[in-house]
């Protein structure tokens, strides 16, 4: 597959790029894996932890909060195009992807 889709977002597999209604927003490659790992998991609630081994390496030794701060850059670069925010934070638990919020 070398393209995901979801809303107005287009992920480029092959040059690993982000596109919001036809403009490139530029992501740094965990930004670019974090969202990608939210679309192929959407609806799911995805621990700190399980984003972390999936995402980073499962032999990583790094803090929780490493996801927290990805996720809020993400977050940041994709409000300046659309805005509501998709990526819920769960409380206590971790994040999930919701196409309908």
């Amino acid at each position: 597959m070398d393209k995901l889709d979801f809303r107005n977002f287009t992920l480029d597999m092959v040059s690993r790029k982000l596109f919001v209604s036809g403009k490139y927003i530029y992501l740094r490659n965990k930004e670019f894996c974090l969202l990608e790992y939210f679309i192929r998991n959407m609806g799911k609630v995805l621990t700190r932890t399980i984003i972390l081994e999936d995402v980073w390496d499962r032999n990583i030794l790094c803090p929780t909060n490493t996801v927290d701060v990805h996720i809020s850059s993400l977050r940041r670069k994709i409000k300046l195009f659309e805005n509501s925010d998709f990526i819920r934070t769960v409380p206590c638990v971790g994040y999930i992807l919701e196409n309908n919020y």
